[in-house]
């Protein structure tokens, strides 16, 4: 599974133009039948998955608030890859540097979440989180993070830095 936020434009306009103009407009109808929805769900058009889930996600300065949101963020997606049996969920990350939080928190809380949940809900999912080539500075953050929590019981606890130049064909559930 793809995971876009609905609420940032750069994210859900990146992964509708790769998915392509049919999904684009499944992403519409279902957005004008359940305009108050907190997830859309689409197909996955010209990706190489099986669904796309667009989930309202609004960052905030408050770093107490920002870790909360992030934690119940984690959840949500993982209730959904428990209820759907996808082996692995991916986050694409263009549109980072523009969501006016520290970039440090949301990647750190990202990936601690990710451990915890995978640990609790001893699954074998794989984590993708997708960087382009022209953000370094996530990138090195991500690596930083999954480096730093690769301690005590690893082998529940899989997560994917992919460095791509477009969301295209990349391989996830």
């Amino acid at each position: 599974m793809i995971i876009g936020n609905s609420s940032s434009d750069i994210i859900k306009q990146s992964i509708l133009e790769v998915a392509g103009c049919e999904i684009h407009t499944a992403y519409d109808i279902e957005l004008q039948n359940n305009p108050n929805s907190p997830i859309i769900t689409t197909p996955p058009g010209d990706l190489l998955c099986k669904a796309i889930f667009f989930l309202k996600w609004q960052p905030t300065n408050d770093e107490v608030t920002l870790r909360q949101s992030i934690v119940d963020l984690i959840w949500t997606v993982f209730q959904d890859a428990i209820a759907y049996n996808f082996t692995s969920i991916a986050f694409p990350t263009i549109g980072y540097e523009s969501f006016g939080c520290n970039i440090d928190i949301l990647i750190r809380t990202m990936v601690k979440e990710m451990k915890i949940q995978l640990i609790k809900t001893d699954l074998p999912l794989t984590i993708k989180f997708v960087v382009k080539s022209n953000q370094d500075t996530i990138y090195n953050e991500f690596c930083k993070q999954v480096l730093t929590t690769q301690e005590g019981n690893v082998k529940l606890f899989l997560l994917e830095i992919i460095s791509v130049l477009s969301y295209g064909n990349e391989f996830c559930d």
